[in-house]
């Protein structure tokens, strides 16, 4: 559980000062958003995956990918960017972000937050502002342990970046070579070192789930089919965040979508709390269609995770389970609803 504890200024003073001195070396000249530098973090170890932003020339930053879910989030954005729709982007992001803004950009908190602190930026992408990104909730403010860890990954990113540019340290991302910044406490301060790893990307798999109702498996095919029908269905986050006190962190209920892929019509839909609940909405609603209606000849996906939750439904069923890269009617529909919010 995420604990909501403000920095003390000290903290804050110390991670603008970070932020300040990154922004002035602008390592983004020379580094990629792909050029990714370790720094492991102090506390508990976990280790950050940090990624200069700003070689394009649009958006400048450090984003520090947490542990090995927030670095198969980063990967799998940058190769599935085509096909990951925009509306859920945003949930596949893990980390701790420093980004450069313009000072509309900021809210009232933060412009107060450096008011207070003493602090003043000018000019167009000089703002510093710093948020946690986490997949079902609304990108908010640091707490402290956040800020202790981004205050240290910002330098130590900086160290690596500016050992890279004089050949002191190398890095060799296309064979997935790269620095790891370590710390170990001495006489109660700490000391940083560096090391060469062989990055590892982690993959994920998803255990089938299992349907053993023989009883039930049979009363749905005694139900009849539906002929010649393709249906797609999705479980995904809906587009706008819901925010129930005044002052919480706004987060994002999911939503499960069947729809008929010949005539664009949606056939059902449920909006849920958890991603935990995927399987068991799903199935549910699966079964009253099929149930109702009769059997589909196919259901497209889009997603492993889908596949998981429907591969031994559709073998027992006899319906065909096809993964495919988008889903277009679902995605309309999607859109449609985030118009309307």
């Amino acid at each position: 559980m995420r604990i909501n504890n403000k920095p003390t200024d000290e903290q804050l003073k110390e991670l603008y000062q970070a932020a300040a001195d990154f922004k002035l070396v602008q390592p983004w000249k020379w580094l990629y958003d792909a050029d990714i530098i370790c720094v492991e973090n102090p506390k508990d170890k976990m280790m950050g995956y940090c990624s200069v932003m700003g070689r394009a020339g649009e958006h400048y930053a450090l984003g520090v990918y947490l542990g090995n879910e927030g670095i198969w989030g980063f990967y799998n954005l940058m190769e599935n960017a085509d096909t990951i729709p925009r509306h859920q982007a945003l949930h596949f992001q893990n980390c701790l972000m420093c980004s450069f803004e313009d000072r509309d950009f900021l809210t009232n908190e933060d412009r107060k937050q450096i008011k207070d602190l003493g602090l003043s930026f000018r000019g167009k992408n000089a703002w510093p502002m710093f948020r946690r990104y986490e997949p079902r909730y609304n990108p908010w403010f640091i707490n402290e342990e956040e800020c202790i860890f981004l205050t240290h990954a910002l330098k130590q990113t900086l160290f690596v970046a500016g050992n890279v540019l004089t050949g002191q340290l190398k890095m060799d991302m296309e064979h997935g070579k790269t620095i790891v910044r370590y710390s170990e406490e001495k006489d109660g301060k700490l000391e940083w070192y560096s090391k060469e790893v062989q990055l590892a990307f982690p993959t994920v798999s998803y255990s089938p789930v299992k349907i053993n109702d023989d009883v039930l498996i049979q009363k749905i095919k005694k139900a009849g089919n539906m002929g010649n029908v393709s249906i797609q269905a999705d479980t995904c986050y809906i587009p706008s965040a819901v925010q129930e006190n005044k002052g919480e962190r706004p987060y994002f209920p999911r939503v499960f979508i069947l729809a008929e892929q010949k005539s664009g019509t949606i056939m059902d839909f449920e909006m849920y709390e958890s991603i935990n609940d995927d399987a068991n909405v799903t199935l549910n609603k699966l079964i009253n269609i099929c149930l109702e209606k009769g059997i589909p000849k196919e259901i497209q996906v889009r997603s492993e995770a889908m596949a998981a939750i429907l591969d031994d439904f559709c073998k027992k069923t006899g319906i065909k389970l096809k993964i495919v890269k988008r889903l277009s009617v679902i995605d309309h529909f999607i859109e449609e609803m985030a118009y309307r919010f």
